[in-house]
């Protein structure tokens, strides 16, 4: 069995998937030596031999579940070559050996790949924009980066993390820890200008959090609020 999993965002893949993985396991599971993933990271492109050890770990049965799962991330970066190299496998999977791909949109994978798999559309809870389910650790994990990348980078986590009250909120506050895991360190090793620098950056996030739970437009007050940050 093969499911395409298609949605710009990664946020939204991973809530599709976690819910399929328990699906497929009858169980929350997420170490397990039946899943196995193909994750490019900084690669552009994913080649046919980076596909072909993902087969060779797929060879066999399940080791300790009934079912092993073959999840390709990013799957938008596998070039023709190795789309048609896994036509075969995907062809032979079955309820107990299943492939995952999750792609920013259905349509960068080749017709034959959407053919061989059921195409699932993750979408944002119903019932409320306060009822999104929020993954405090993807956030944990891009806050640890974010000053890193570059501002069209950050400017796309904004308009992700703006979706609804309640995301945007759970970003300021993990925006929030790590300027005060800086300050702790800037006062330990008595870096005054740059502790004095956090303090100013976190009045800049408490506002932007006051502005948030008062309504206030949420991509806008993000977006000024880095810009501070930046200055």
């Amino acid at each position: 069995m093969t499911y395409i999993i298609a949605n710009k965002k990664e946020r939204l893949q991973k809530q599709e998937l976690k819910r399929l993985l328990l699906k497929l396991f009858g169980k929350e599971i997420s170490d397990s030596p039946d899943i196995h993933i193909l994750n490019p990271e900084d690669k552009n492109s994913i080649g046919i031999e980076e596909v072909k050890e993902l087969q060779q770990s797929m060879r066999f049965k399940p080791f300790q579940e009934e079912v092993q799962v073959g999840i390709i991330l990013n799957a938008q970066k596998l070039t023709h070559q190795a789309q048609n190299s896994m036509l075969k496998s995907l062809e032979d999977s079955s309820e107990t050996s299943v492939y995952i791909l999750c792609v920013d949109n259905e349509k960068n994978l080749l017709p034959t790949i959407r053919s061989r798999g059921v195409i699932l559309y993750p979408k944002r809870e119903e019932g409320g924009e306060g009822e999104v389910p929020v993954d405090k650790s993807d956030i944990e994990n891009v806050m640890e980066t974010f000053f890193d990348l570059s501002p069209i980078e950050q400017f796309n986590i904004i308009e992700e993390y703006s979706e609804n009250k309640e995301i945007s909120l759970t970003f300021i506050n993990g925006l929030e820890e790590t300027l005060r895991e800086e300050l702790e360190l800037d006062i330990k090793n008595g870096n005054i200008d740059s502790s004095q620098r956090n303090l100013e950056f976190l009045k800049v996030v408490e506002k932007s959090r006051e502005k948030i739970s008062s309504n206030c437009n949420r991509k806008l007050t993000l977006e000024a609020m880095i810009m501070q940050l930046k200055t």
